[in-house]
């Protein structure tokens, strides 16, 4: 009797939820498992049962189509029916990013194939192989010993290139939770997943993920957010477009591997290579381009947020007051013709209190109102200097970095680089960080002098409500207390801040139209922050100025939109490089048994896809399809197809999947029994497979054919 192989058990755990056997995957490099409810739930777990995440959908009618690991296991990426894709910190369980497969004009109705896999860049595939420059700059510096070697070859542009100082700079500070911050601002752990400092590690590798809808799209990304575009699909039978299954790729190699099925009536796949050639051909520093360009939008994210909350900030210290001041202003234009600020001011002066005034002061606003008053303003002020101060002010020096890298690299680039930008383009938007970095400390100097204002003014606001409402012999000992108010911030506070703080200039809210005239005005060509300069120079002089210019809510969006041109010209030049070969019919598959498909390399310039299935009618065949692909220059060319048909006797295959590049594992049920079959399926020597030309029709195809028992001999 054969002795049958027993697996080792790593973990057992009961779970409350009833799983969708689709939505299960298993990330090595974390020893963690994510799993999918039919409830629409994702959860997380660790090998010995302990659960790490959980989440759920908060529109009850979403519904979770694929669920994937990045291949470091740093994130997970979670697509949902509505289009929009998810990636999870893997640390923090935060949502790290988020994007949708599809604009509001397309149809869809649901995701079908998610993939995501590491490439080596450019020629680093050739130079990791031949060790052409077997040392960076770091390892020479760090032994004094190798540097005189004189055989040793550096690539100084490019190390200098490397040369990051983001890791030296401190790192950003969490925003406030609630309201309108972005939760994955509101944690230290998801804050630290998303501002990754780049890793010169990272420079030969890059992250692609290839999401497809049933429409056909094709959506691919890279570096976990950054959008190269969305293809339609590249295989159109009867009129209608095949949509994609499953995803395959090399580390080593720069063309992916695409399997595309028709209508559920027909089940016909078909075999389509895509061609990264931003990949094999583009400039060596893709990496840098990519990830600090992700970098520089999740920057711009966390700089709206900061905007959002200075503005509600903002809005706290002038709510309330205003309510207070409003109603004694209507009484005083009524019974005296004045208003708040001249009769404040006359009391200060004088020591006299207007009736109306005195009214308002001891019936209306009372100790309490006034309680109200001092926090809303000292605490809105303090909020807003510490959002300045320790989120803003960084957040741009960050900016400023990643752009002067960006700008270094479009300086140095040939006329005909792809890089999808240039060095004007980047020093126009430095133009508009240093702009709002002025603006800024503008803010954050006057917040310190309201907060020494309002101090003395609030103050003297409680003596006199106290002064007023008491008695002649108890204001015979208030006379120490006024003796320590600074009467000169008072009036100051009174005269140029209560009812027309200077903060009005620098934040508040402004209409769409005032917009588009300031963002064509500054488009004519003229310098952002020499703009600003003057017309800061005219409002700080009572001239009349352009006021939406000084507006950090204005400088923020216009610094979104520069950055989102360039970003799509980044996307652009690299949607340009990505081709689609000529599709290869493979045959009808049975749908209840998943299709997979593996990468193999074998040279430099050549590599194998094999594609796994069983065939359609045939449920005790599995049939392999061996697609040999030429790639020269990024771009691939089919040499040949061949396949091979192996009948497990007579039972039936249930599952089926790629274990590494000689062994396919198969489950296979026979007499009431499922055993787990490994059969090498390399077409090189001692493989089970023989591969035959490839014919369509699987009917028409030499089988292999065992018995039970020889399956059992020979697989199991």
């Amino acid at each position: 009797m054969v002795e049958v192989k027993r697996l080792e058990l790593l973990g057992e755990k009961t779970l409350h939820q009833t799983l969708n056997p689709k939505l299960l995957v298993y990330c090595p490099s974390m020893d963690l498992i994510a799993l999918g409810s039919t409830d629409q739930q994702v959860l997380i777990y660790r090998l010995n049962g302990q659960r790490v995440y959980g989440a759920a959908q908060k529109v009850n009618t979403l519904r979770v189509e694929k669920i994937n690991w990045k291949p470091n296991g740093q994130l997970l990426v979670i697509a949902w029916s509505d289009g929009s894709v998810r990636l999870i910190g893997a640390e923090s369980t935060k949502v790290v990013h988020h994007f949708s497969t599809t604009s509001d004009d397309q149809e869809f109705s649901g995701v079908t194939c998610m993939g995501w896999s590491s490439n080596t860049i450019g020629r680093r595939v050739e130079s990791k192989a031949s060790k052409l420059v077997p040392d960076t700059l770091k390892k020479k510096l760090e032994d004094e010993k190798e540097l005189p070697t004189e055989n040793a070859v550096l690539d100084l542009p490019k190390d200098l290139a490397l040369l990051d100082i983001e890791p030296s700079l401190p790192k950003l500070s969490v925003l406030p939770a609630g309201g309108t911050s972005d939760e994955v601002f509101s944690s230290r752990s998801s804050l630290d997943a998303l501002f990754r400092p780049f890793d010169p590690e990272d420079n030969d590798v890059a992250d692609v993920m290839v999401v497809g809808t049933k429409e056909g799209n094709i959506h691919l990304s890279i570096y976990d957010s950054f959008v190269v575009g969305s293809f339609k699909s590249p295989v159109i039978v009867q009129r209608r477009p095949a949509y994609l299954i499953s995803h395959a790729s090399h580390k080593l190699c720069s063309t992916h591997a695409l399997l595309m099925k028709t209508t559920e009536s027909e089940e016909r796949i078909y075999f389509v290579p895509m061609d990264l050639r931003f990949l094999s051909a583009s400039s060596d520093y893709l990496s840098i381009l990519a990830s600090r360009s992700t970098a520089l939008e999740n920057l711009l994210r966390y700089i709206n947020q900061i905007q959002c909350l200075m503005l509600a900030e903002w809005k706290s210290t002038q709510d309330l007051p205003s309510r207070f001041l409003r109603n004694v202003n209507e009484t005083l234009a009524e019974q005296e013709n004045r208003d708040i600020v001249q009769a404040l001011y006359h009391s200060v002066a004088t020591g006299h209190t207007f009736p109306v005034v005195r009214e308002w002061l001891v019936d209306e606003l009372t100790e309490r109102g006034h309680k109200r008053w001092d926090k809303a303003v000292v605490s809105g002020l303090e909020n807003l200097r510490r959002l300045v101060h320790e989120n803003m002010l960084p957040a741009l020096d960050r900016c400023s970095v990643i752009l002067s890298r960006l700008n270094g690299i479009a300086k140095f680039q040939g006329s005909d680089s792809p890089l999808g930008f240039s060095s004007a383009q980047i020093t126009s938007i430095m133009d508009t960080i240093a702009s709002l970095h002025l603006v800024s400390a503008k803010i954050l100097l006057q917040v310190v002098d309201e907060l020494d204002l309002f101090t003395s003014f609030s103050a003297w606001l409680r003596h006199e409500i106290d002064r007023l409402a008491s008695d002649v012999s108890s204001q015979n000992d208030d006379g120490d207390k006024e003796a320590l108010i600074d009467h000169g911030k008072v009036l100051l506070y009174i005269q140029t801040v209560m009812t027309n703080s200077p903060l009005a200039a620098f934040i508040g809210e402004f209409k769409p139209e005032d917009y588009e005239e300031e963002s064509a005005h500054v488009g004519k060509g003229t310098q952002m922050f020499d703009l600003l300069t003057r017309q800061l120079e005219k409002q700080e002089q009572g001239l009349k100025y352009r006021k939406t210019l000084p507006q950090v809510d204005f400088l923020c969006k216009y610094l979104r939109t520069q950055a989102t041109s360039i970003f799509n010209q980044i996307a652009d030049a690299e949607k340009s490089n990505v081709l689609f070969g000529k599709a290869s019919e493979l045959g009808m598959a049975y749908k209840d048994v998943s299709v997979e498909m593996k990468m193999k390399t074998i040279d430099r310039n050549t590599c194998h896809g094999y594609v796994a299935f069983v065939p359609k009618d045939f449920l005790n065949q599995v049939q392999i399809v061996q697609v040999e692909l030429l790639v020269e220059n990024g771009i691939s060319t089919v040499r040949s197809t061949s396949s091979s048909i192996m009948q497990l006797g007579n039972g039936y295959i249930k599952d089926l999947k790629f274990l590494d590049d000689r062994t396919i594992l198969v489950l296979w049920e026979a007499d009431g029994r499922c055993n787990l079959l490994g059969i090498f399926y390399s077409s090189g020597g001692g493989g089970h497979m023989t591969y035959q030309p490839h014919r369509i029709s699987a009917s028409r195809s030499k089988a292999i054919i065992f018995s039970n028992e020889e399956v059992i001999d020979r697989f199991l």
